[in-house]
């Protein structure tokens, strides 16, 4: 195809707007097949389950909580942290309890 100078601010809009197509195309792609999950550090899962960073590093140490480790740091998916939980991992730690309106809740033990 050969363009001549007095076609090109045609060619650019009509290259600008595929742009926008195929970058709304990808976006929405990406975002329908979920994904993307939130992912949480360390200091943010001890503040969900409200336990110290001792106790999350113990429970890693045991692989009794599901995590993930990349170069050299955790990494928490709230989707698996909140069904270790639900389900019968539960067990394994006691006194940790999902609340949809609180998020997380200590069940047993009194803070000293």
């Amino acid at each position: 195809m050969e363009l001549k100078f007095e076609d090109l601010p045609d060619a650019i809009s009509q290259l600008i707007e595929q742009n926008k197509l195929i970058l709304k195309s990808i976006q929405e792609a990406s975002f329908s097949k979920g994904t993307y999950e939130e992912v949480l550090t360390l200091s943010r899962i001890c503040e969900l389950l409200e336990l110290k960073r001792q106790t999350i590093y113990s429970y890693v140490s045991k692989k009794q909580i599901p995590f993930h480790k990349k170069a050299g740091k955790l990494y928490f998916f709230k989707k698996e942290i909140v069904d270790w939980i639900e389900t019968k991992n539960r067990g394994t730690v006691e006194g940790i309890k999902f609340n949809p309106k609180r998020k997380f809740e200590d069940r047993k033990f009194r803070k000293l």
